[in-house]
């Protein structure tokens, strides 16, 4: 059974509320807690987040063996795969990662163009040179993240993976955004709040990394996308983040394709009304429709 209560914190003068859900397991009691921002939950937002977590736990917990055997396949592959087999799975993960999150954002490039850029270095003509720089940017902050997996998440690393992407393109980069942006329907919080709101998630996710890897790479990730602390390159950037988190847990990097980004901008969309079970079982197909480690 899930007990639910509110907690209150007090940053720099102002107050931060978080749902705790308390589960009584074979353990002993599991304490989760959900960041909810500035204003406190109502009865019906505690209501709805209990009934979200009973079945984002249903899920996890119906889809324990397949993830298991991707996590247990995942490293049998890098422990006894040949050097040749793994670096060339490693440089075609890294080229349609790169394709299909650049894709997403708007990049000219097409998969033959990234690749020959990327595995090559054959720059493609009578393409944008801002598309060319961002490609070959995106796969030096991949290998960041994959060289640096026994760093913890943090502020330096966040803005790190957002000087690599817009390095030479952008002259914000590696700095957090410091006027209002607006996403669609979607009011992304005030420059001046990012700093303490960044805070806030990385301490969320050290708090809760008793959570699914999956869950919580894909809660950081939808918070973080809400939060949308850089004028450009926040996708990029939360996919990197997603794949540093799950990298970090021996599971396989999820490469959210293009051709579904509907799907995960519906997922991005309820999770901004709190719902991440729509996101779970988005990154939950991706991951298992995977061929590289089987």
């Amino acid at each position: 059974m899930t007990n639910l209560f509110v907690r209150k914190k007090k940053i720099k003068g102002r107050e931060y509320y978080y749902i705790v859900s308390s589960t009584r397991t074979k353990k002993g009691r599991k304490r989760v807690e959900h960041y909810v921002g500035i204003s406190p939950p109502s009865k019906e937002d505690l209501k709805e987040y209990a009934e979200e977590f009973d079945s984002i736990k249903h899920f996890l917990y119906s889809k324990k063996d397949v993830l298991d055997k991707i996590k247990k396949n995942f490293l049998n592959k890098l422990k006894k795969g040949k050097k040749d087999e793994i670096r060339n799975i490693e440089d075609e993960i890294t080229t349609k990662f790169t394709y299909d999150t650049s894709r997403i954002e708007g990049s000219s490039l097409t998969y033959k163009d990234t690749r020959m850029l990327l595995q090559q270095g054959i720059s493609p003509k009578e393409k944008p040179l801002r598309d060319i720089k961002e490609t070959e940017n995106h796969k030096k902050a991949f290998i960041y993240i994959k060289k640096n997996l026994k760093e913890e998440i943090s502020k330096k690393l966040i803005l790190e993976l957002h000087r690599l992407l817009k390095r030479d393109v952008a002259e914000d980069a590696g700095k957090f955004r410091d006027a209002q942006v607006y996403v669609g329907n979607l009011v992304p919080i005030k420059a001046s709040m990012i700093e303490t709101e960044i805070s806030n998630l990385i301490s969320w996710y050290k708090n809760n990394k008793k959570l699914h890897p999956l869950e919580l790479a894909a809660v950081f990730h939808c918070i973080f996308e809400r939060l949308h602390p850089f004028f450009d390159g926040n996708g990029r950037v939360g996919r990197l983040l997603l794949n540093f988190i799950l990298l970090r847990n021996d599971y396989p990097v999820i490469i959210i394709q293009n051709k579904n980004k509907r799907r995960y901008y519906n997922a991005l969309r309820r999770a901004d009304d709190g719902n991440y079970l729509y996101m779970i079982k988005y990154l939950f197909s991706e991951l298992e429709k995977q061929e590289y480690w089987k």
